[in-house]
């Protein structure tokens, strides 16, 4: 069955290590890398990387010069209690039997792109699988769009998530090994950064920009041992948090941003990443920040996991 999968993701770490770089000599060069983008402010300044060096395989190792990092893999599982689907097309245990029976909360975009969360019932449907049904079955499920909006997401209805408007913090989709992304949301600092392996796929630019045209941006690195951080300061309060670190990507499998913004009305960021590491699954994670022990972490609370043909 196709996926319909969901445009444009992200993620992050504390502490990285590769345990080494195949080559012999590596290179001791503190560098800065950014890049350069119309909808975030990049302002480089504490986070420093170094290039350890390329291993056999043509992938450059990016590191931090504050420190030794270990790879760790998190989030260690996606099984979370909270419930969440997103539209598309499914096999039948990709979703829950119980759609119909619970209270659901749509995060949603109306034509003038602003966001909201919503009360919002899944509309489903049956459709062929072509994997597992044979003529005139019909065991697979759509979950369609609702009327002219765009839905990115529907989680299970909880007292922490309330009926909205949704401010969106600008994210680029993608953040390689060496770079970092500054930007302001709503009077907080933040900083994203990635460690680890990178290397060139060889991606013609104007494939590129076709692509960025039509809203699925692809990548331009292929990745390795990565690691996502992210850094929030609040006046003289810093904090710092791992969102993703994942040893093993499979070639053109890149976490990616699809959303950034306050989903549940704290006034700190919230984001939804397509975490997957293989290039026929499907993992959208959503993050959800969390300030209730007068301290911020950002929390990753829930993903659908669906698998294409």
């Amino acid at each position: 069955m196709k996926r319909k999968s969901l445009i444009a993701v992200m993620v992050l770490a504390s502490g990285l290590s590769m345990s080494s770089c195949k080559n012999t000599t590596i290179e001791d060069n503190s560098i800065e890398t950014e890049r350069n983008t119309d909808t975030v402010n990049l302002h480089p300044e504490e986070i420093v990387f170094t290039n350890l060096g390329t291993d056999d395989d043509g992938f450059e190792h990016y590191s931090l010069v504050s420190g030794t990092e270990n790879i760790k893999d998190y989030p260690k599982n996606f099984s979370f209690a909270n419930t969440m689907i997103t539209p598309g097309a499914f096999h039948a245990d990709e979703l829950p039997e119980t759609i119909a029976d619970k209270e659901w909360l749509g995060l949603i975009s109306d034509k003038d792109n602003t966001y909201k969360l919503v009360a919002l019932k899944p509309t489903v449907s049956k459709i062929f699988d072509p994997s597992h049904d044979e003529v005139g079955m019909t065991s697979g499920i759509e979950i369609v769009q609702h009327n002219e909006q765009n839905c990115l997401l529907y989680i299970e209805k909880q007292s922490n998530l309330k009926e909205t408007n949704v401010e969106v913090a600008n994210i680029p989709s993608y953040i390689y090994p060496g770079e970092k992304v500054q930007f302001t949301f709503k009077g907080k600092e933040y900083t994203l950064y990635a460690t680890g392996t990178r290397k060139l796929n060889g991606v013609n630019e104007a494939d590129f920009t076709n692509s960025v045209e039509n809203g699925y941006e692809m990548p331009k690195y292929y990745v390795k041992n990565y690691t996502l951080r992210m850094e929030i300061k609040d006046g003289d309060k810093m904090s710092e948090m791992m969102l993703l670190s994942q040893r093993y990507f499979e070639e053109g499998q890149v976490p990616k941003v699809i959303f950034g913004g306050d989903i549940n009305n704290d006034d700190v960021v919230d984001i939804l990443i397509n975490t997957s590491t293989e290039y026929n699954v499907s993992r959208p994670t959503l993050y959800l920040s969390d300030t209730s022990n007068n301290d911020v972490s950002i929390l990753p609370v829930a993903s659908h996991e669906s698998i294409g043909c």
